[in-house]
């Protein structure tokens, strides 16, 4: 659902943000900083699991949603 959502990742060296979309997370580990050339590992799988909540928050409150217009 939010592949191509944007996501700021700041480099812990310089502070930099760069953004990088969440399918390009789910692929990659690491990335080089823009600004310092430094290495950034990505938590890919802390940053994936709470995604996966949103989602599943998202999906929940759509079917909420399709509940209460059939009522009308």
């Amino acid at each position: 659902m939010f592949e191509k959502a944007k996501i700021g990742i700041p480099c812990p060296k310089c502070g930099h943000k760069t953004e990088k979309t969440v399918a390009w997370i789910k692929a990659n580990d690491n990335f080089t900083c823009g600004d310092c050339g430094s290495t950034i590992t990505v938590d890919a799988e802390n940053l994936l699991a709470g995604l996966q909540k949103v989602e599943k928050s998202v999906a929940d409150f759509r079917k909420k949603l399709r509940g209460l217009s059939k009522r009308r």
